[in-house]
């Protein structure tokens, strides 16, 4: 069935591609992605286990959703195939997709019909079910999680336009001038987040009043919260600490600007549409300010640009990240979780694909390359050539009498090609006999112009360096 609906979804699309004409691979790759897998893999969580059965009919749609992606023939070997299309694994997706289900339902409410995924000591480890979500989830699963169930009727923190439109154009001097026109008694709240490599994350957040057009600091604070978050997490509870300050505060009330470096914090606390549990908090506690007379809004700061009190802030998130005291509302965060998940996920796909660059986004280098010239050095990369023998077919040997006539013989050793080849490696980088030559961004001009003057990849009639004769095995009149 999920084959089914793969194939049936790809050939309403194939009329875009024939060859070397079409779409640009760019686009292909992107509707595979949004249009052909999704719907192939609708539901995947509820029947994906990873049986024989199931693997070997779904693999013939995704080899051929990979082939009408870069145009290769049948004959490619799989791994080069998957690894030019710039598709995961197929099977290392699905559980991918399997644990990001389950993380989901790890955050449900206890009543829910679903509800968090559970070991079943009683189930076959090859049937699909909660048992194998849990399976593949309890591994990163562990501690107290977030609260993604309680609700709240607060609603979200209107935004205040920035006087920074960008932190390249005098950010410091455009933010000081705007402090300049604070009334007196405005407060000031900076915030932060910060992660170090060990994975510790902290928070840190100041907090200054206005008075004769400048800020004085009124107070500050950092915490811990483990390494089970993120800098976004971070970011939402640093809000929640600072603006809890002010509720004890005897300071007179007035207008609060929440200056943070993070649009998403920022989108977060507007909506919360996730129910985030430390934008839930923050909210919560700047409904209690309202209606104490505090007027709250939000705005974007720039990061790292010379600004007092966001300088001040990252300082204290750094030194809230270094302590081992932890905050008492430290959990594991969903999107600490999800964020795990894609980066187990990445690196099994570069475990399993080692010449790929793990990412969802076709490589940037090729976006504005012709299909043409793509599909010439996809062909040499997989010894696919117009020049390579047909399937089962054992190569002639090459005129210049040190190989079999080849794609990747003439590309890397061919005397015939020596002049060409020379201005090839003066204008690349790398090793030339290593597979990770043609798919290094920087050498991808120059292997169009090669390819382009010699022929190699686009017809199996060359053009060699002068002086050298087509070599009789090779019929110029065959074209691919």
């Amino acid at each position: 069935m999920a084959s089914a609906r793969g194939n049936k979804v790809l050939g309403s699309l194939n009329f875009l591609r024939h060859q070397s004409r079409g779409i640009p691979a760019y686009i292909a790759h992107h509707l595979a992605m949004t249009a052909i897998l999704p719907a192939m893999f609708w539901a995947s969580p509820a029947w994906w286990a990873g049986t024989s059965g199931v693997i070997a009919a779904l693999r013939t749609t995704y080899n051929t959703i990979a082939r009408w992606i870069t145009g290769l023939p049948l004959n490619t070997r799989t791994t080069n195939l998957i690894t030019l299309a710039h598709l995961p694994p197929m099977e290392a997706y699905l559980d991918y997709l399997s644990l990001r289900y389950a993380i989901q339902l790890h955050f449900l409410p206890t009543h829910h019909a679903l509800g968090p995924p559970y070991d079943q000591p009683n189930k076959h480890a090859s049937l699909p079910g909660l048992h194998r979500l849990y399976s593949l989830s309890k591994h990163l699963v562990l501690g107290k999680l977030e609260d993604r169930t309680s609700t709240t009727t607060m609603e979200g923190v209107a935004t205040t336009a920035s006087p920074n439109s960008n932190k390249t154009t005098k950010p410091r001097q455009l933010h000081e001038k705007w402090i300049q026109t604070l009334p007196d008694h405005t407060i000031t709240i900076y915030t932060d987040g910060s992660k170090l490599a060990n994975g510790a994350v902290g928070c840190g957040w100041a907090i200054y009043y206005s008075g004769d057009q400048q800020l004085h600091r009124f107070t500050e604070g950092r915490c811990h919260l483990g390494n089970r978050a993120e800098v976004f997490d971070a970011e939402l509870h640093a809000v929640q600490e600072a603006v809890s300050t002010l509720l004890t505060t005897t300071l007179p009330r007035s207008t609060v600007f929440i200056c943070i470096d993070n649009q998403a914090s920022i989108d977060t606390l507007q909506f919360n549409r996730s129910n985030h549990e430390y934008s839930r908090r923050a909210l919560e506690t700047i409904g209690k300010l309202q209606l104490l007379g505090w007027r709250i809004t939000t705005m974007w700061c720039p990061s790292h640009c010379g600004i007092r009190g966001n300088e001040r802030a990252n300082t204290l998130a750094k030194l809230g990240a270094s302590s081992t005291i932890p905050c008492q509302f430290a959990v594991t965060t969903k999107t600490w979780l999800l964020t795990q998940a894609r980066s187990e996920f990445l690196a099994r796909w570069k475990n399993e694909l080692p010449l790929a660059n793990p990412s969802f986004k076709f490589p940037s280098h090729l976006r504005g390359v012709d299909l043409a010239d793509i599909r010439a050095i996809w062909r040499v990369f997989c010894n696919r050539s117009p020049t390579d023998p047909p399937l089962n077919i054992t190569a002639e040997p090459c005129a210049c009498g040190l190989d079999l006539y080849s794609s990747l013989h003439l590309l890397r050793d061919c005397p015939l090609l020596a002049t060409q080849r020379a201005i090839l490696l003066h204008s690349t980088v790398g090793d030339i006999q290593t597979p990770g030559f043609l798919t290094t961004p920087q050498n991808t001009q120059p292997l169009h112009q090669f390819l382009r003057k010699t022929g190699l990849g686009h017809s199996s009639h060359l053009n060699f360096d002068s002086g050298h004769d087509l070599p009789e095995t090779i019929d110029p009149t065959d074209t691919a």
